[in-house]
């Protein structure tokens, strides 16, 4: 494979994720969110299990407990992104989300006291700003939804970050590590489930408290976001990844927030406005800032 159909394949897989946004807003129409997910992940985990189940055996502790960790930190963010989706415009959302890559060298400086360089502190200032502007710049328009989606930032940051440390020696466990995740991802959903959306406790939304309806858009959105945005997206980061560069593949990802903005305004009708797409635009100049700015310059870590 060259470098170009790596490319587009990953452009590819940017488009699929960032329209799980629409898809699993019509999921959402009429089955509260972790009911949903846990579906989701279930379906996932099941058709994972099928293809990958094989690959158990010989499944080392340590393999274990990587992919159970991973899937933990995939539910966890998974679940916020489903609340954030069910109180707030996808696109505010999605923009939210792709804070996660500048976030990465702040969690890495807390958890690892990993030096944070010039350029990373610039891009996290950019997309801040962004922010800002992204969520109304007197903040009369923030709402439940943007504080949950920034909630999840920080849990993807470890994810991704977790994801990187476990993959660096990965020789053979990619197909026991995606059925890990889900393994892991899986009980985190259900509780949640259990305890907030079956009435156990009283919930703190009405929309929490939806059930489980088996409607068209349910089913369609469930397909979608448990077989191609689950399981087809890490297919394509396992196959093509390793064809192109880190920058590449960064910036193919970029097509997530803007494509789920794009689906949103056609199959949605939600927009954010002049003032939003500005914001939009000043996160992804952010986001790109903070990834691209090591390559112009010579950068020194900035002493906290």
């Amino acid at each position: 494979m060259k470098a170009w159909q790596a490319d587009l394949a990953i452009i590819g897989a940017a488009a699929i994720w960032g329209m799980s946004f629409i898809f699993t807003r019509w999921g959402l129409e009429d089955t509260s969110p972790a009911l949903f997910l846990t579906c989701r992940f279930g379906l996932a985990m099941i058709v994972s299990i099928f293809m990958f189940g094989h690959k158990l055996q010989g499944l080392s502790k340590t393999t274990a407990k990587r992919g159970l960790l991973l899937g933990l930190l995939m539910g966890g963010g998974f679940l916020l992104q489903n609340y954030s989706v069910n109180f707030t415009e996808v696109p505010r959302a999605a923009f939210i989300a792709a804070l996660t890559l500048p976030a990465i060298p702040l969690v890495s400086f807390v958890l690892f006291r990993e030096k944070i360089k010039n350029h990373n502190l610039l891009g996290v200032i950019i997309t801040l700003v962004g922010l800002y502007f992204l969520l109304d710049p007197s903040f009369e328009g923030i709402n439940t939804g943007d504080i949950i989606a920034l909630l999840s930032v920080p849990l993807w940051a470890l994810y991704l970050i977790y994801m990187n440390i476990f993959t660096r020696d990965l020789k053979g466990q990619t197909g026991q590590l995606l059925v890990l995740q889900f393994m892991g991802a899986l009980p985190l959903t259900i509780l949640v489930a259990v305890f907030f959306e079956t009435g156990i406790w009283p919930p703190l939304h009405p929309d929490l408290a939806k059930g489980l309806t088996f409607t068209r858009e349910f089913w369609i959105g469930l397909v979608y976001c448990a077989i191609l945005a689950s399981i087809g997206i890490v297919f394509i980061q396992t196959s093509c990844q390793k064809y192109t560069t880190p920058v590449q593949a960064m910036l193919c990802f970029q097509f997530e927030p803007v494509t789920a903005a794009a689906g949103a305004s056609l199959f949605l009708g939600e927009t954010v406005g002049v003032v939003g797409v500005m914001g939009a635009i000043t996160i992804i100049l952010g986001v790109l800032t903070s990834e691209l700015g090591g390559l112009l310059s010579p950068d020194q870590p900035v002493k906290l």
